[in-house]
């Protein structure tokens, strides 16, 4: 019986070591240590190593997939346009089956985790959800790549930690186990869940409200600033210093276009082909004034009663009596001379006076000298087309003699 009770504490010994080194090398993936090559001594050729990495690139792209799904893309189905976006919002189990235990877990010798024996109920899932949420974990970046979520898949584990499907997914090929990044739990359970993306879209639309509120409060408040002054002397002077600069700005601008220009050019072309008619006219009727007319001329500017020249302020020719008074007038008659220039307008200047302007004013018609006037003394001037001093009306002109 000692002997049996022994054999049995033998054997079970054994089975206990043999099933902690079995766990041993699967929880650090140490790979197949024999005793017969304790070194590894086994080693492949570098040709069957660059092989066997050829074959493993030509897996991964075959299986290579864009890491960002927005969930845009359609596809048909019955010759209708289906967008998947909707369908994607479930949330699924990636694990459909827990990893089975090993033979220390089975018999007692490592403690095991609850979710490692089953999978975890839909109350546990939210459960675990909730515990992720009230630490924030939707709201924070990933872990792994500091990013926001955004619109890619998350995965809640069943320690409650929450990361980028993607990046869990490099994680675990890098390491070569399922090991949680923060709390390094073995052997969790992954679930696909899309909180972070709804946060982050509730973040991007109070975002642009935020803008948009701010854009209409600030142009609110720009046309308010400009169109009622403020109460603060200092501000209302610069205010209405800025009104003033405004519309001096404005109205610059408006005569330096060339709007302003042609409409100007338009308008003086329009006034010089009225003044054009209006001269012809005028030189036709000038030109068959009859004596009669001359006459009612006469009577006009006698009625006048110039005594004075227009252009040299001279006096004209003055009776007897009153020359005798005043030699200084005798004198400017002597000086002067007796003819005077009647004008179709009806005003009277000295013969010389407007000959000696209208040379000065530089135009073809002809003038006369002092015995041309003499001798046309009382004929109508065969030149028109100068202006009257006074009225700057044109005028046809007689030579009178005092």
């Amino acid at each position: 019986m000692e002997m049996n009770t022994k054999e049995m504490n033998i054997s079970s010994t054994t089975l206990a070591a043999v099933a902690l080194q079995d766990h041993l090398l699967q929880d650090l993936q140490l790979g197949d240590l024999s005793l017969a090559d304790p070194f590894n001594t086994k080693k492949h050729s570098l040709s069957q190593k660059l092989r066997f990495q050829e074959k493993q690139r030509k897996n991964a792209l075959k299986n290579i997939k864009a890491t960002v799904n927005t969930g845009l893309k359609k596809k048909k189905s019955n010759g209708k346009q289906i967008i998947t976006a909707c369908s994607e919002e479930k949330e699924y189990v990636l694990d459909p089956h827990p990893k089975p235990l090993s033979l220390a877990q089975k018999i007692g010798l490592v403690p095991y985790n609850k979710d490692q024996k089953q999978l975890l109920t839909e109350a546990e899932w939210s459960n675990l959800k909730q515990t992720s949420t009230n630490r924030d974990d939707f709201k924070n970046p990933c872990a792994i790549c500091k990013d926001e979520f955004r619109l890619e898949h998350q995965v809640l584990l069943s320690c409650s930690h929450v990361f980028h499907k993607v990046c869990l997914q490099a994680f675990e090929r890098f390491t070569g186990r399922k090991s949680c990044p923060m709390c390094r739990h073995n052997s969790y359970q992954t679930r696909v869940v899309h909180d972070g993306t709804k946060i982050y879209k509730h973040k991007s639309a109070a975002r642009i409200q935020a803008f948009w509120r701010g854009y209409v409060v600030r142009k609110w408040y720009k046309h308010l600033r400009k169109t009622v002054p403020p109460k603060d002397p200092n501000l209302r002077k610069k205010f209405y210093q800025d009104k003033l600069s405004e519309i001096t700005d404005r109205l610059v601008a408006m005569t330096s276009t060339d709007y302003i220009d042609r409409f100007l050019s338009n308008i003086d072309q329009s006034v010089s082909e009225s003044r054009n008619v209006f001269q012809y006219f005028d030189k036709n009727l000038l030109n068959h004034l009859s004596d009669l007319d001359w006459r009612e001329i006469e009577m006009r500017a006698f009625e006048r009663g110039a005594t004075e020249c227009p252009i040299c302020l001279r006096c004209f020719s003055l009776d007897t009596k009153l020359a005798g008074e005043n030699p200084h007038c005798q004198t400017e008659r002597k000086s002067k001379g007796d003819f005077l220039a009647l004008l179709s307008c009806s005003h009277v200047f000295h013969a010389e006076c407007l000959n000696a302007l209208e040379i000065f004013s530089l135009d073809d018609n002809p003038v006369y000298s002092h015995e041309d006037m003499i001798d046309a003394a009382g004929l109508l001037s065969p030149s028109i087309g100068h202006k009257c001093p006074v009225c700057r009306s044109l005028y046809s002109k007689r030579i009178v003699s005092v």
